[in-house]
């Protein structure tokens, strides 16, 4: 079908996984696609209104003076997030489906209920009671009084250090690699890290708040209706396999439990390794086969 598109409207931009298979499973995870469609977004001239991570699905608002730009902004973003993820998990090969979904909105009041559909979405899947909650459709982010700057003035050498690079890879139009987020948290306290995910969201901050924020009076008006209304989506299909998300916690938390520190390696593990943490998994957490086959990558017929 041809992808219908107007240089006032907005795009709800659906992009799902092959077979439903998780994409994100650590923190750097988030962190690297994030910085990427930040960078992108900027080089294209694409505005962001809004931008959801969930497992194995993302949404995005955005709008453009042409449909090119949109194309090229979500091809490039996406293909360069599953080079880094393939190479620092060891997979080959695509990770999404090849052509991503979109739904026109040109209307006022479309609009608002796309914007309230993409933050709720955490919610739908029981990950969180109100929008604000989740960090990853970062409408937090979107409150004024969030975005003013950390003091780094009394801060330890090793954050002041980290700011610096993240002042520097934002200013080059560079995204943060694996490599260097891992460089970045080395030495730092929990307190530390979270200073440090908080100015990495704020550094990169690619949406347009303000443009969004005129659907509404004001940011604490604009969380009210999006939690009073979770919004509505009929024209993108997207599958519902399951309520809740929860147990994909519950799956991390085991598999840490049984000494697998970095739950990548599970994605090139032998077959019969697979099966095992399959068994284990699905004795030992609250998830179904279904959930269990998507994180560990493995095809419905195994």
């Amino acid at each position: 079908m041809r992808r219908r598109f107007s240089a006032g409207g907005v795009l709800h931009i659906y992009q799902r996984t092959i077979s439903g298979f998780n994409i994100f499973y650590s923190l750097e995870d988030f962190l690297v696609f994030y910085t990427i469609i930040s960078v992108k977004a900027k080089i294209h001239k694409v505005c962001l209104m809004g931008l959801c991570f969930m497992v194995d699905h993302l949404h995005q608002l955005a709008s453009a003076d042409s449909l090119s730009r949109i194309n090229d902004f979500v091809s490039e973003s996406t293909s360069l997030y599953v080079r880094e993820f393939n190479k620092r998990t060891g997979r080959k090969g695509p990770l999404f489906e090849q052509a991503f979904g979109s739904a026109l909105k040109t209307e006022f009041k479309k609009i608002r209920s796309a914007i309230a559909y993409l933050f709720n979405n955490p919610v739908e899947k029981m990950l969180c009671t109100s929008a604000e909650q989740y960090r990853w459709n970062f409408l937090a982010y979107y409150n004024p009084c969030r975005q003013k700057h950390t003091s780094f003035r009394h801060l330890s050498r090793a954050l002041k250090r980290a700011k610096n690079i993240v002042d520097f890879r934002y200013k080059e139009n560079k995204h943060l690699k694996y490599a260097t987020l891992e460089l970045l948290f080395k030495g730092l306290n929990a307190d530390e890290r979270e200073v440090l995910i908080n100015y990495i969201i704020g550094r990169y901050l690619p949406f347009d708040i303000e443009k969004t924020r005129k659907y509404y009076r004001s940011y604490d008006d604009m969380v009210i209706a999006i939690n009073s209304n979770t919004g509505s989506e009929h024209e993108l299909t997207e599958y519902h396999y399951c309520k809740s998300d929860l147990p994909y916690r519950d799956i991390l938390s085991c598999l840490k439990s049984h000494g697998i520190k970095d739950v990548h390696e599970v994605l090139t593990a032998k077959e019969n390794v697979k099966k095992k943490l399959f068994a284990l998994l699905r004795s030992k957490t609250s998830a179904t086969s279904t959930q269990i086959r998507k994180f560990l990558h493995m095809a419905c017929s195994t």
